[in-house]
């Protein structure tokens, strides 16, 4: 991710120098002010008031227990409404998508938003293997299973939630409609076991340092002694998540610690949301989430014992979205997907990593143009 997140497709070695600009090829968005707003404060799905929407709980057949929002519009027919179902990353939870929810369900859609495996109300289990990207796109069918959704349904994921949105794509074909991933392109099977270190190396450690902080035993202990700061770290503006380098190994660690100062802290959070991410992390605990990196090394392992088909079907329509302000995702490393996910199409809206909080309305209206176009 941005800062902390998912992407390790960089198209990047060690000391292969500093990051590619986004390919001026694909199209591009612009930032107009759309005429999406929020509903008036004290009706249902108002981004500002979490108590507002509709937050269910539900036991999978594997016993684990999730929580999920679940919106239906108002002329819901089960089997026959589209659903989308959301798959947020690190360190989110299913309030990562509140200024989508509401305009999605009035265009007529279902919307189901998990809190993730480890995450706020679903349960957090400590075996690290559960965490892989295949091990959470089997959680998510069983989340449909648990709600009785056979239909095919629509994909929407951002950072962690990306990699197990592909992987549900190439295990469970059938159950996919659409897909639209943000910020982490498609990720095919490893051609052999990596650990965290050994993927570090791979990929450049001025790129990827910052996972040997997260891998590191210490992490979760430091990290929820400091939660505001790594809030105020992750959650800014796409003009200044670039500034300063978190990248490298040792920086990030510092930053969270508060022995290097943060530049711009918390410029796309109101004070409320901040509080409430502050809040929902330090009750929750940072050490399960951080098993999404610690998984790395049974990933190889699962992939091959399943040997599924890496290509995703052009029959699948597929649309990734790389914010702007994305520092960590490079242009080759997304054309270098393209044999892998062939009915691929790319747009860059204005924004940094969380560009769903950021750039909310945007977001909202440009996904949901696009589907509708597809869902025809």
């Amino acid at each position: 991710m941005e800062e902390g997140g998912a992407g390790y497709t960089t198209g990047r070695g060690p000391g292969q120098g500093p990051l590619e600009i986004l390919s001026p090829q694909v199209s591009y968005i612009p930032s107009p002010n759309f005429d999406i707003e929020p509903p008036p404060k004290g009706i249902a799905m108002d981004p500002s008031d979490p108590s507002s929407f509709n937050l269910q709980h539900t036991k999978l057949a594997n016993g684990r227990n999730y929580r999920y929002c679940d919106q239906t519009p108002t002329d819901h027919v089960h089997e026959k409404t589209p659903v989308l179902l959301l798959m947020h990353g690190f360190p989110e939870s299913w309030y990562e998508w509140r200024y989508q929810i509401g305009p999605w369900v009035r265009r007529g859609w279902r919307v189901i938003a998990p809190d993730m495996l480890g995450y706020g109300g679903t349960d957090k289990p400590d075996d690290v293997s559960l965490y892989t990207p295949l091990s959470i796109a089997a959680e998510m069918a069983g989340l449909l299973d648990a709600l009785d959704l056979q239909q095919p349904v629509v994909i929407v994921a951002h950072d962690w939630g990306a990699p197990a949105a592909w992987a549900f794509a190439i295990r469970y074909t059938e159950r996919v409609r659409s897909l639209i991933a943000i910020s982490v392109p498609y990720q095919p099977p490893l051609p052999m076991s990596l650990t965290v270190p050994q993927l570090v190396e791979v990929f450049g450690s001025d790129v990827l340092g910052y996972w040997l902080f997260f891998d590191s035993p210490e992490a979760p202990a430091i990290i929820d002694a400091n939660i505001s700061n790594m809030v105020d770290l992750f959650w800014r503006s796409h003009d200044t998540t670039s500034k300063p380098p978190l990248y490298p190994p040792g920086a990030l660690q510092k930053y969270i610690t508060g022995e290097w100062k943060i530049e711009s802290p918390s410029t796309i959070l109101s004070e409320k949301e901040r509080q409430w991410y502050i809040d929902t992390l330090k009750a929750g605990g940072i050490e399960k989430p951080l098993n999404y990196y610690k998984s790395t090394p049974y990933r190889y392992g699962q992939e091959q014992e399943l040997k599924l088909n890496p290509v995703i079907p052009s029959t699948i329509p597929i649309l990734l979205i790389v914010p702007t302000g994305e520092s960590i995702t490079s242009a080759k490393a997304v054309e270098r997907t393209r044999p892998f996910v062939p009915s691929m199409e790319v747009v860059h809206p204005v924004g940094a990593h969380f560009v769903m909080v950021e750039s909310g309305a945007e977001v909202a209206k440009m996904i949901g143009e696009w589907l509708e176009e597809k869902l025809k």
